[in-house]
């Protein structure tokens, strides 16, 4: 992580927040004058001209070049927000039966017990009545017992309720969920009659693998099944198998973000798996290489889901980074994997996971390392006596209170960062999780880890070690667990909250994100507010933005 001292160099910002721009455009104002190839043309056309200028007058001033980037980039964006938005929904349309054929791009997991099967698929053949419908991405809900049992890639003959999606939608709902996937219709009370065409190699390969690996996580917990469920919905990612009451105890704590396959498990998957390949004498750039196509595979195994794939890219820009020292700092390669996860889906910027965890980690980045810096040096405790006389007790105080004050800075920012989305998205403002994510998460981290070292133990045919790892695992899951329950109870620990206007979340958090970056650009000098202005902003917004209860 950078020190306070150090240049936060990130020229690719030049790039990503104007293209960040141009899509919240497109999406403000879907119904602008011009074809995508128009706009998209006509922002090359500005951006060669940057470059030309740029290059040719490079003493010139700066402005006229960086405005006709902007711009161009802007555009850009504005094309590819454009090229991507599904056509929408007939204002008269109704719900009908439909018989199509549909390719699936992922299916859901589902409780054991549940009566259906859901997940997303693109619509590739219809019949006479929605021709238009070809092509488009479509949401499915089919019943269990009347239905062939979907894979990802394979192509199904379905039939079933055709209904678009409301347009009067719940910020916090599943269906803005979908909107923002680019989904407009859902086929639902659906029947998956037959198999058209079989999955490919790759992706029976991936859910032959993934039933394998539940299959060693569950060895010995059979007879535990709450303890099973948040094994396997932490390890893999299964959210559906947790219990009502379960999802709530997370939900209102503020870490349920543990149970999504996304930053923290990918990012635990890698740090144990790099850990093993440093054990094995590879170098650490030779680790990285070898660790990534491994982590890759863990991603596509246990889903592929968006959330995964793009804590891979962040892990793998922020690999490269700080081990061949290119492009150099944190925020220069946070700033290279965004660009890159919106330009292969430009959707994803309006989804709650994509802005919760950059947001996050681009806090870390911004203002998490440099307060964890300033209180590290403030800590001294054995200050007057030198370092060779100390006893272990007093080594052990200064180790642990330098390991705590990292942790609480990293969940006071998280907690800022986060703030605006979980109002937004989830209607709960949970000041408990800034002491429940610095228990809970190196509880769940040593789990992660447990279940890690117990799949690379059945795949190898030791399955007493992963038995013995399975109910390590679930003796810190089960203190976890309890945790989280009476927590939540506690006063204060959670409140249900509402903005006032829905679009104060995103406003919100990008006002948070331009304190932060300003922050860093001016290396948190006191005399420009220090620590406080994020702080401060963020008290503003609950005190007039915000209804409790």
């Amino acid at each position: 992580m950078p020190s306070p001292g150090s240049a936060a160099r990130a020229p690719l910002l030049w790039l990503l927040l104007p293209f960040l721009a141009g899509l919240v455009a497109g999406q403000l104002w879907p119904q602008l004058p011009g074809s995508p190839r128009s706009f998209a043309l006509t922002g090359a056309l500005l951006s060669l001209a940057a470059t030309a200028l740029a290059w040719w007058r490079p003493s010139a001033p700066r402005w006229p070049w960086a405005t006709l980037l902007v711009s161009g980039v802007m555009l850009t964006g504005l094309a590819a927000m454009r090229a991507q938005a599904p056509a929408p929904a007939s204002a008269d349309a109704v719900p009908r039966e439909i018989n199509v054929t549909v390719e699936v791009t992922q299916v859901f997991a589902a409780a054991p017990k549940s009566k259906t099967l859901a997940g997303l698929g693109r619509v590739i053949s219809t019949g006479a009545p929605a021709p238009a419908l070809a092509g488009q991405l479509v949401y499915f809900s089919a019943i269990r017992k009347v239905s062939v049992p979907p894979l990802r890639s394979g192509r199904y003959a379905v039939r079933g309720l055709l209904q678009p999606l409301p347009p009067d939608r719940d910020s916090a709902d599943f269906n803005d969920y979908l909107a923002n996937l680019g989904v407009r219709q859902r086929l639902m009370r659906a029947q998956i009659i037959r198999e058209v065409r079989p999955p490919g190699a790759l992706p029976r390969f991936y859910a032959a693998a993934a039933e394998r690996l539940e299959q060693i996580l569950a060895h010995g917990l059979e007879r535990h099944p709450e303890l099973l469920s948040v094994y396997l919905g932490m390890t893999l990612g299964e959210k559906a198998v947790l219990s009502t009451e379960q999802q709530n105890a997370f939900m209102r704590s503020g870490t349920f973000h543990i149970f999504s396959v996304s930053g923290l498990h990918v990012a635990a998957i890698a740090l144990a798996l790099l850990g093993l390949l440093r054990l094995a004498r590879l170098p650490e750039r030779a680790a990285v290489v070898v660790g990534l196509p491994v982590l890759w595979l863990y991603v596509q195994i246990t889903g592929g889901s968006a959330p995964a794939v793009r804590a891979f890219l962040m892990i793998a820009f922020l690999s490269a980074a700080r081990v061949f020292r290119l492009p150099g700092n944190s925020l220069a390669a946070l700033a290279g994997a965004a660009l890159l996860t919106l330009l292969l889906d430009p959707r994803q910027l309006f989804s709650t996971g994509f802005q919760m965890s950059y947001a996050v980690v681009a806090a870390l980045v911004l203002m998490g390392a440099p307060l964890a810096d300033k209180w590290l040096d403030a800590w001294r405790p054995f200050a007057s006596l030198p370092k060779v006389s100390w006893q272990r007790w007093q080594r052990w105080t200064e180790a642990g209170g330098r390991k705590f004050l990292a942790a609480l800075a990293a969940s006071w920012v998280a907690f800022l960062a986060s703030t605006p989305s979980g109002i937004g998205y989830f209607e709960l403002f949970s000041p408990g999780s800034l002491v429940a994510n610095l228990l809970v998460i190196p509880l769940s981290s040593l789990a992660l880890g447990a279940g890690f070292l117990s799949l690379l133990a059945g795949l190898c045919g030791l399955l007493p070690l992963s038995l013995l790892l399975n109910r390590a695992a679930a003796l810190l899951i089960l203190g976890m667990d309890w945790l989280v329950r009476h927590g939540t109870a506690l006063p204060g620990a959670y409140f249900p909250a509402t903005f006032r206007a829905a679009w104060l979340a995103p406003a919100g958090l990008a006002v948070l994100l331009a304190l932060m970056l300003y922050g860093r650009h001016v290396r948190w000098a006191p005399a420009r507010g220090g620590f406080w202005p994020p702080v401060v902003f963020v008290g503003l917004l609950l005190i007039f933005g915000v209804k409790f209860g």
